[in-house]
């Protein structure tokens, strides 16, 4: 088989044949030694040797010729990000690597198996150079990750059901709130009050859901609670504090607790004006020896603020429910300038 890639010209020369064949020899030995499933090639791309374990992997050993083109793969190779055809010699990891002479890490392909099974793999090729700095072949380790895209896609598959069973019951809720409210006959005031909250709470479960319930920006549950408030407003929020990332619970009710200090700045206070704008900043500090994130809400340029008479549904939120999930403190100072809400979370209930 012609070299896919000839390295500072054609090799030549008895003695550097003889160093090559020997350095390679070296390395069949610590093959067989290793947990994982390798194999060697010489300098034109042909696999001279595998271990058992790559052996059981492939279904059999290798075809060990110089000049047949089935010597790799020794079973059809596909590429998990391309469909469904099978990738030509140089397409394969070793075909990379020989065509660039760059490492391959972590290359997901699929192996098929004699047994008519597949396998998805993690390739991984690394270069074997002489004295000299010459490529003399290739080392390459196969990860067999076929369990974990399995389980990934069983996750994926569950989540997703998860995700559309609560989207429809959310869904069901406002339906029932809506009729038992006209029915009462609540004002108008509280059903788009209700609205609202719910509104949140799906927005704030699309968030996780696009991400996968991985942990999220705080920047980003900020920006998505209290942007719809400002009516597009870009200079009316401005956000600014350190890079933390919130878990799920963390996530959800902290876009409740902003989507209620929104809804009241709307209402009340400095969002209810065009001159009106909201600061919210936070930072990781220490209270009582404990890492503790502080977030401050400021509000300015509103109405001159008013203590209320009475604790609402927001008030009580931003207290007791910070406290009850999160274990934080939460302040409310109704200043004439703008109201100030101070919530101190301690940062291990913020796992992300």
């Amino acid at each position: 088989m012609d070299p896919i890639l000839t390295h500072d010209g054609a090799v030549s020369g008895g003695s550097h044949l003889f160093a090559a064949s020997r350095k390679l020899n070296s390395w069949k030995e610590m093959l067989d030694a290793l947990p994982v499933a390798a194999y060697l090639c010489d300098g034109a791309g042909a696999i001279v040797h595998c271990n058992r374990r790559a052996a059981e992997m492939w279904g059999r050993s290798p075809i060990v010729t110089d000049d047949s083109p089935t010597a790799w793969p020794p079973r059809p190779v596909r590429d998990t990000e391309h469909g469904t055809h099978h990738l030509g010699l140089v397409d394969t990891p070793v075909g990379d690597f020989m065509r660039t002479g760059q490492p391959v890490r972590d290359r997901e392909i699929v192996l098929e198996r004699t047994d008519g099974g597949r396998a998805v793999v993690l390739a991984n090729i690394e270069p074997i150079t002489g004295d000299d700095g010459a490529v003399l072949g290739a080392v390459g380790c196969f990860q067999d990750i076929t369990e974990r895209k399995r389980v990934d896609h069983q996750q994926r598959t569950l989540l997703n059901e998860l995700n559309h069973r609560v989207k429809n019951t959310l869904a069901t809720v406002q339906s029932f709130a809506d009729h038992t409210i006209r029915k009462c006959g609540l004002s108008r005031e509280a059903q788009d009050d209700f609205e609202g909250r719910l509104i949140a709470l799906s927005r704030a479960h699309d968030q996780l859901t696009r991400g996968r319930w991985e942990p999220i920006d705080l920047a980003t549950i900020v920006e998505s609670a209290v942007a719809p408030s400002c009516g597009g407003g870009a200079t009316r929020l401005q956000i600014a504090g350190d890079a933390i990332r919130l878990g799920a619970q963390a996530s959800l009710t902290l876009s409740l607790v902003f989507h209620e200090l929104a809804a009241n700045a709307v209402k009340y206070g400095a969002l209810s004006v065009p001159a009106g704008r909201v600061a919210v900043t936070w930072s990781v500090v220490e209270r009582d020896s404990v890492p503790t994130v502080r977030i401050e809400w400021v509000e300015q340029g509103g109405p001159a603020v008013v203590p209320p008479d009475h604790r609402g549904f927001g008030s009580r939120l931003v207290q007791h429910g910070l406290a009850r999930q999160l274990r934080a403190a939460a302040a409310l100072d109704y200043a004439a300038s703008g109201l100030r809400c101070t919530m101190d979370i301690p940062l291990s209930s913020t796992p992300g």
